[in-house]
C-alpha cells in the first residue's frame, strides 16, 4: 500500500514540475515574440504633442 502511494506522489510530483517549467519557457518565449507595433490592436497608445517654448 505505501509503495503505491509513494509512486502516485512522484508521478504528481513529475506533473507539476512539467507544468512549472513548460509555463515559465511559455512566458519567456512569448514575451520574446511580442509585436511592438500596434498593428492589430484596438487600443492604441495616447499620443504625446509637444509645442515648443
Amino acid at each position: 500500500m505505501e509503495n503505491g502511494r509513494r509512486k502516485i506522489r512522484i508521478c504528481l510530483f513529475s506533473i507539476v514540475l512539467a507544468a512549472v517549467v513548460i509555463g515559465i519557457l511559455y512566458y519567456y518565449m512569448s514575451e520574446n515574440s511580442q509585436i511592438r507595433s500596434s498593428e492589430g490592436t484596438l487600443i492604441q497608445r495616447p499620443r504625446v504633442e509637444s509645442y515648443g517654448c
